[in-house]
C-alpha cells in the first residue's frame, strides 16, 4: 500500500477526539497534528514537512470516509464534495479540500507564485489557502471530485462557514481568486 501522510490543523488546543479515534496509522504512514493553527495555510506548512509524497487533509469539524475516497485517489487533488455544492465551486474554479482531499506533496509547488508575488504574511493566503490552492492547481489538472458526504460534527460562529460568516467567506475567497487570476 502507498504511504500516505495525513496533516491536520485545529484553532482549538487539542485536535478532536472523535476524528483521532477514527484515524488508523495501519492506513496513514504518519499523522501530522497542528493544534492552535494560526491560519488556513498551516495545512500546507505541515505538508510541507511531511515525509511522503501522498498527502491527505481535512477539517476538524467533520467526518468523512476517507478509506473509500483514496479509492479513487489518482494523483490528482481527489477531495470529497456534497452536491449542493459542487456547482459552486466549479464556477469559482476551485473546490473543497476540508471534506477529505489526497494530492500528491508536488502540488504544493503552485504556492510558489502566488507566495512570490503577495508574500507568505498576505490575508488571502492565510485566510483562504485552500480555494487558492486548487485554484491554481486546476490551472494545469484536472481534480477529481468526488460526490460522498460527510458528517458535521459541530458548528459555532468562529468556523468559516458558520451562517455569520459565510457572506464574508464567499468574498474573501473571490477576492483570493481575483489575485490568482492576475499571476
Amino acid at each position: 500500500m502507498e504511504k500516505i501522510s495525513c496533516c491536520l490543523i485545529t484553532k482549538l488546543p487539542t485536535y478532536p477526539p472523535i476524528i483521532m479515534e477514527r484515524l488508523t496509522l495501519g492506513f496513514f504512514d504518519e499523522i501530522l497534528v497542528c493544534t492552535e493553527s494560526p491560519s488556513v495555510y498551516q495545512r500546507y506548512l505541515l505538508a510541507k514537512q511531511a515525509k511522503n509524497s501522498t498527502i491527505y487533509v481535512q477539517d476538524d469539524d467533520c467526518l468523512v470516509n476517507y478509506q473509500v475516497l483514496f479509492k479513487h485517489y489518482n494523483e490528482q487533488i481527489t477531495n470529497t464534495i456534497t452536491l449542493p455544492f459542487k456547482p459552486r465551486y466549479d464556477e469559482m474554479g476551485c473546490t473543497l479540500v476540508g471534506w477529505g482531499c489526497y494530492f500528491p506533496k508536488l502540488a504544493l509547488n503552485v504556492f510558489d507564485k502566488y507566495i512570490a508575488k503577495y508574500g507568505e504574511t498576505d490575508q488571502h493566503l492565510l485566510r483562504e489557502a485552500d480555494r487558492i490552492f486548487t485554484y491554481l492547481y486546476n490551472k494545469e489538472h484536472p481534480f477529481n471530485t468526488i460526490i460522498q458526504p460527510h458528517e458535521d460534527l459541530f458548528q459555532d460562529e468562529n468556523r468559516m462557514s458558520s451562517p455569520s460568516n459565510v457572506e464574508f467567506h464567499f468574498q474573501s475567497a473571490n477576492e483570493a481568486l481575483r489575485k490568482c487570476s492576475l499571476l
